[in-house]
């Protein structure tokens, strides 16, 4: 029942603070006057505390703009001290030397995010850094806001190259997700909230605390939404070449998603056009995975390339879209 409890709180939570939102008036402080603890209140009678370790992380790695608000307070999950906020998941790993006893959980991993590594760009550029370790690159202004609040350590590596999700360009690292703000005066980049993606993916395993031997999306649980990422295999090619497009269908408990038909198709961004014979319809397989080489025969240079992958399972449906720029 504890579980179950928990469960229930966090959901609460959760849908007061897509809600009304958040504010923290209330902190106490160590007896060198440093603050210790922090309560973030919604304003409706309720709120959670961001204490200890957790805390002090959270004020030295750049407070809600990298964390968001507290979903939890911390709690042991696995034999693991955790606690998730709107953008990521605080753990406590005692056995590591200071200062990584504190770590962001691997929540894009997880959410099985990552794709298939690029080849190194050329030519080398330092407002384009390659990171051979997962093989992919961040550039620009995402690369600016990875160095100033922390690289590795806090993003962990980049596991997808910047693509356009639902409208918006992003790129998800092991730990954090950044997306692009373009009408956004003051801040262009943006930390994206994993840590509520992962409740809404994966909220069904704070019902399975009680037997964690189960592994696996119960049955009788329905499958209610689809996710699907689109990778690409160049990120700048010519015409009278094919592009590798693979697409990564997961359903709703981010479990990968078998026969789920996806219907990819190349869209010349400049005119809103479909590339003739670039349109092809497959199912996913066990994994969850389709893949398709595509031709490109037409195309001018510069011109963005949009690939669309339209996934019905069902009665449901989701698009996700990548892009890749033509160049000769």
């Amino acid at each position: 029942m504890k579980s179950i409890q928990l469960f229930r709180k966090i959901s609460i939570v959760l849908l007061l603070a897509l809600t009304v939102g958040f504010f923290a008036p209330q902190t106490s402080l160590a007896q060198d006057g440093g603050i210790t603890e922090e309560f973030f209140e919604t304003g409706l009678g309720t709120g959670l505390w961001v204490r200890g370790e957790f805390y002090a992380y959270f004020r030295t790695h750049g407070g809600l703009e990298i964390f968001g608000y507290p979903l939890t307070e911390e709690f042991v999950d696995q034999g693991l001290r955790v606690q998730y906020f709107q953008k990521a998941r605080m753990e406590w790993h005692p056995e590591n030397p200071n200062p990584y006893k504190v770590q962001l959980g691997l929540l894009a991993e997880e959410l099985k995010y990552r794709q298939p590594p690029v080849p190194e760009p050329t030519p080398r550029s330092r407002r384009k850094v390659y990171f051979p370790e997962t093989g992919h690159t961040v550039s620009y202004a995402f690369l600016d806001f990875f160095n100033k609040n922390g690289g590795i350590d806090v993003f962990g590596y980049p596991i997808t190259e910047m693509y356009f999700e639902d409208g918006q360009i992003v790129q998800y690292f092991q730990r954090l997700k950044l997306q692009w703000q373009p009408n956004n005066a003051t801040n262009t980049v943006a930390v994206g909230n994993l840590g509520d993606a992962y409740f809404q993916m994966y909220s069904y395993r704070m019902l399975l605390q009680e037997n964690p031997g189960q592994d696996s999306r119960p049955e009788s649980m329905p499958i209610t939404g689809l996710q699907a990422v689109v990778s690409l295999r160049y990120s700048v090619m010519s015409t009278q070449r094919n592009q590798i497009v693979t697409v990564l269908v997961n359903d709703n408990t981010g479990r990968p998603l078998e026969n789920a038909q996806v219907s990819i198709s190349f869209v010349d961004k400049s005119t809103n056009t479909v590339l003739p014979g670039s349109t092809q319809t497959l199912p996913t397989d066990k994994r969850g995975f389709v893949s398709a080489s595509l031709p490109v025969n037409k195309g001018r240079s510069g011109t963005n390339i949009i690939v669309r992958a339209v996934v019905t399972y069902g009665s449901l449906t989701t698009t996700a879209q990548n892009v890749f720029l033509l160049w000769w």
